[in-house]
């Protein structure tokens, strides 16, 4: 092998070496960026109380009830608007562009929240972990599990391991397209259970 095709040789594999470290580190600082989000989007979804962002208006419909007045719908959107505007603020740079107004008509948004709410919860997250998709049908799911606490009025404790399942960007894997829940570890259960709920609606 002669002098120059050794430098040609060298200064290849040097190349080659290069770029799979900066690859290697982009991939590592997109899934640290990825957790974080999945981590402050999911304490949004399951924290309550827990800065404002729960606090639905809510109008009871049925025999000798009034209808709400013009104003108390006007009063009611205006609060739900508020109340999205600090979604954005709070989780909407999470989001892939134009998936965050998706991932807020999800009914799962507030499934814990409301539960939390109706039944006097505390619910915090005391563990929080990302596992890849089981089956690898695809590259760009994982799952992000947490261990969910809920603490009663009277200070009675339960534990729950929930897995949600998020499809991430493809293009900036930093961010999340879709996150939904596929087990919440037998919140809806523990709490809802031979429960009657009142028929009421949300403006």
């Amino acid at each position: 092998m002669n002098k120059k095709s050794h430098i040609f040789r060298t200064a290849l594999i040097f190349i080659v070496f290069s770029l799979a470290v900066v690859l290697t580190a982009c991939k590592t600082e997109d899934v640290t960026k990825r957790a974080e989000n999945e981590e402050k989007v999911l304490r949004a979804m399951i924290e309550y109380p827990g800065d404002g962002l729960y606090d639905p208006v809510i109008t009871v419909i049925g025999i000798g009830v009034d209808e709400p007045s013009e104003e108390e719908l006007a009063a009611a959107e205006q609060r739900a608007a508020e109340e999205k505007q600090l979604w954005v603020e709070k989780v909407g740079n999470c989001f892939a562009d134009g998936m965050f107004d998706t991932f807020y008509d999800k009914w799962y948004r507030t499934e814990v929240l409301g539960i939390a709410m109706n039944f006097g919860l505390t619910t915090t997250i005391s563990q929080f972990g990302i596992q890849d998709d089981a089956d690898q049908s695809s590259d760009n799911i994982e799952h992000a599990l947490v261990t969910v606490i809920a603490t009663d009025e009277k200070g009675g404790t339960k534990s729950f391991d929930m897995d949600w399942m998020v499809i991430f960007d493809k293009d900036d894997p930093s961010l999340i397209q879709k996150i939904e829940i596929t087990d919440d570890g037998g919140f809806d259960e523990a709490y809802t259970d031979n429960y009657e709920i009142g028929l009421d609606h949300r403006y």
